[in-house]
């Protein structure tokens, strides 16, 4: 169904799709009556040119809105190519988006990788969101209704949810993936242990994350655990007065027995000085 290499459209219900890419960043797809809701521009206009393509391979009617889960380059910088689109985030990721520092460090990161799409970074207009919202934004697209959610900060202080509570599918951006550790740089430790909480509460059966394969109810349900677990072993090894680079091979010991197996647990050492430094304040 699709013809960008690496990539999987799945069909979660009538005109609801999940675009998975292997190693990058997901989208989402929704097909209304007159025209299509895309989740996640991606990282870089050219990536955001492949999805528009294999939208066409799922529909021709026009793409209306595009809902950035949260700032973050590789989900928001091919914000540029939907001109005709409405942009929808929450009102801190388009703070974020503004935020002239906040955006060349990030730029600087993304270039200096030397990753094939670095170069191209140089060039990104980033586009801010034309619609934001504080707490919740109610869609009615197609005769389908699509829940936009606010919880509360945790890997960036703009995360949404996009809940279809007939279809019980949920959308989650970068704050829970199903066996996969997240990116902590820009997070917010004390208050993803809340959002999460009231994450799990929202009826799904089924989400998508940014990045990984789509998970379950238990999944997401995991995706909570290792965030409070990783909170509260940082917690403990503060309290204790434990060094940074101690607590950080302490931390990966006590959670290899239940996390190990996840992907990306390999650079979980390199992480928790960032929890440590956040939470010991």
């Amino acid at each position: 169904m699709t013809t960008t290499p690496g990539t999987e459209i799945v069909e979660l219900s009538t005109g609801v799709y999940a675009r998975l890419h292997a190693g990058l960043t997901n989208a989402g797809i929704i097909i209304g009556d007159n025209g299509v809701l895309v989740i996640d521009s991606l990282r870089v206009p050219s990536f955001a040119r492949d999805l528009i393509q294999d939208v066409r391979h799922v529909t021709d009617k026009p793409i209306q809105y595009v809902v950035d889960t949260h700032s973050h380059w590789d989900h928001a910088w091919g914000n540029e190519e939907f001109p005709d689109a409405t942009i929808i985030a929450h009102s801190n990721a388009r703070k974020e988006m503004l935020d002239v520092e906040w955006n060349r460090q990030w730029r600087e990161k993304v270039v200096s990788a030397g990753d094939p799409w670095s170069e191209e970074a140089k060039l990104v207009n980033i586009t801010p969101p034309d619609l934001t919202f504080e707490n919740t934004m109610q869609l009615y697209f197609g005769g389908r209704e699509i829940n936009l959610v606010y919880l509360g900060k945790a890997h960036t202080s703009g995360d949404i949810f996009i809940h279809l509570p007939e279809e019980k599918i949920l959308f989650t951006g970068d704050v829970a993936q199903d066996g996969g550790i997240p990116f902590l740089g820009d997070s917010y430790p004390s208050d993803w242990l809340s959002t999460d909480d009231r994450l799990i509460e929202i009826e799904s059966d089924r989400f998508v994350s940014g990045h990984g394969p789509i998970g379950n109810h238990a999944a997401l349900v995991d995706a909570r655990d290792f965030i409070h677990e990783l909170v509260g072993n940082v917690m403990t090894s503060i309290a204790e007065n434990e060094p940074q680079d101690s607590a950080s091979n302490t931390v990966v010991t006590k959670m290899q027995y239940r996390f190990g197996h996840w992907r990306g647990f390999e650079s979980l050492a390199d992480k928790v000085p960032e929890v440590y430094h956040k939470l010991n304040v």
